[in-house]
């Protein structure tokens, strides 16, 4: 069951459990956010928790690191990436070691699972990418620097670095294109998507039901920790 009001350190007001219609600036982790987020009771507030963020434990573990425990952060450290996503930790974080992870990173789900024009997709993350993303053309992001958590397809085709959704969903929410209301998903308005003359900003063809469109629109809203729950039948 969901937590839906909260009193939370960072804020004086309380806040409660609201859908956002436009994506957001989380102010816990300073990431962008899009759909169910813990917001100000107090309309003249503009003020934005990732629900992870609002809801996050002092204490946390993760599948891919064994016998290690994360402890929450209220400020980020400068100079200091997250293992997942590769962007700068400057809010709320988890602290290993010398291992740092974002609170929506930690929680991003190990599986993805979805129909679309009567096929099925299912999307596995893993610590590294196995073959190039489709975003960067890479296996590692940041030239290199740091492999980087990616949602691979079970068939091989889809892969997308974690880092480089997050850095794509980012500059298009400066640009204006994120629109929640486009038909065809979250992921319809996106640069890398739009499509000009038949063709994608990425020069390749794309339907409009293509399971490479349908794997970037499961991954966007996991990334985002919006509305992939329903997407999940949950």
């Amino acid at each position: 069951m969901k937590i839906t009001e909260i009193d939370h350190f960072s804020h004086r007001h309380k806040l409660e459990l609201s859908y956002s219609e436009k994506p957001y600036q989380c102010d816990g982790c300073k990431e962008l956010g899009f759909g169910s987020s813990y917001q100000c009771n107090n309309k003249k507030c503009d003020f934005h928790l990732h629900e992870n963020c609002g809801v996050a434990k002092p204490i946390a573990t993760h599948s891919f690191f064994k016998n290690s425990n994360f402890k929450l952060k209220k400020k980020g450290k400068r100079g200091k990436t997250c293992k997942a996503c590769g962007k700068d930790v400057q809010g709320f974080m988890y602290k290993s070691k010398e291992t740092y992870l974002h609170p929506c990173c930690l929680e991003l789900p190990s599986t993805l699972n979805g129909n679309f024009n009567g096929g099925s997709l299912r999307l596995i993350l893993e610590v590294k990418a196995s073959t190039k993303c489709l975003i960067c053309q890479n296996k590692e992001i940041y030239k290199g620097k740091l492999k980087g958590w990616a949602y691979i397809s079970s068939c091989g085709k889809h892969c997308y670095h974690v880092g480089c959704v997050n850095n794509m969903n980012f500059e298009n929410w400066k640009m204006g294109y994120f629109n929640q209301s486009q038909s065809g998903g979250v992921a319809k308005g996106l640069v890398f998507n739009k499509e000009e003359n038949g063709e994608s900003s990425n020069g390749r063809k794309e339907n409009e039901g293509s399971p490479m469109k349908y794997a970037l629109d499961l991954i966007v809203q996991a990334v985002l920790g919006g509305a992939v729950a329903s997407l999940l039948g949950i």
